[in-house]
């Protein structure tokens, strides 16, 4: 049984973000989803069903779903002849990570002919020559609509792209709906704390005395990596053999969807070990929040993570924001 006190405010996010998709998605049954996350970071998984759900409650079904790299616009064109596109949402709409911002300026030139929508993102950048040619690809296409989860992010994509439709939408991961823990905690707090390019450094968290913490990052080890490595060999054998995307479309397709439960079943294991979490990466907290955990989130490089809690993360129940580890410390002291 689902306890209420998550329940009703996950509930009232889902209705109010599935209002707002419906104003704004295009019409018709049938879309491409595209940059399926096939990596390891388990926020961008439970982004990805959190999409996956939104998407099935409008009634919309997803008929091509591929990653950069098992992408073909031949398959596309073929099981899904007409129609709008929709790009995978998250945190990389900017320079920060590239290869996500070329693969979907490239989409953009391959469809002009369809409409294009980028799932809720936050935008972030740093390079001018990166933003102008962002901002060349935008205007280039006729039907395109920036979906942006916070109101820093909408502000700055009104800014840069005054000619394309950019609109305010929270992150879709809370579609996934409450979580359930997966085992009682053996850890007074965990501390996932990220060690990528968005990390700041800012990782002094002091534990109260006598207290068991758990520190930790995103990531699979031993027989959970073995296992995620089957379940990408789908998918590597279409990116290796072009010709082969074709008949593998399912198979890969049914790959990605046990690849993401897979990601988020492991990052659940991982809070699950704490009767508190501590952590700077998003989705933890996001996650941590729909497991019923006390959790206290604290920003990234880009601020994203106090954008998003002004925007729409403060209504997860259960979640803090500290603005400084001294600032987590003092709220965990509170919590244990």
């Amino acid at each position: 049984m689902t306890d209420a006190r998550i329940d009703d405010p996950v509930r009232a996010l889902t209705a109010r973000t599935g209002a707002i998709l419906q104003d704004l998605l295009p019409g018709g049954p049938h879309v491409a989803l595209l940059d399926f996350p096939a990596h390891d970071n388990a926020g961008d998984s439970l982004i990805h069903l959190g999409q996956v759900a939104h998407l099935r409650r409008l009634g919309l079904v997803v008929r091509y779903l591929a990653d950069d790299r098992t992408y073909s616009p031949t398959v596309l064109r073929k099981r899904h002849p007409a129609g709008p596109i929709f790009i995978q949402g998250g945190g990389n709409l900017g320079d920060l990570w590239p290869l996500r911002q070329d693969f979907r300026e490239r989409l953009l030139r391959e469809h002009p002919d369809r409409p294009i929508v980028q799932l809720p993102q936050s935008m972030d950048f740093r390079d001018s020559a990166r933003l102008a040619r962002a901002s060349a690809a935008f205007h280039a296409h006729p039907d395109l609509t920036l979906l942006l989860r916070d109101e820093r992010s909408l502000a700055r994509a009104r800014d840069a792209f005054p000619g394309v439709r950019a609109e305010f939408c929270p992150d879709l991961a809370p579609g996934a709906g409450p979580q359930a823990r997966t085992a009682p905690a053996t850890h007074d707090v965990v501390l996932l704390l990220r060690t990528d390019g968005e990390q700041t450094g800012d990782h002094r968290v002091m534990i109260p005395a006598g207290a068991r913490a758990l520190r930790t990052d995103w990531g699979f080890r031993g027989a959970h990596r073995l296992r995620w490595d089957l379940l990408r060999a789908p998918s590597a054998v279409a990116r290796h053999l072009p010709v082969l995307r074709g008949p593998l479309q399912t198979t890969v397709e049914r790959s990605f969807a046990a690849l993401a439960a897979h990601n988020v079943d492991r990052a659940r294991a991982v809070l699950s070990r704490g009767r508190a979490v501590v952590t700077d990466r998003l989705h933890a907290a996001v996650l941590a929040a729909l497991m019923g955990i006390p959790v206290i989130a604290m920003d990234n490089c880009s601020g994203k993570i106090s954008a998003a809690y002004d925007a729409y993360l403060h209504a997860l129940p259960g979640l803090t924001f500290a603005r400084s580890a001294a600032e987590a410390s003092e709220a965990l002291e509170g919590v244990l």
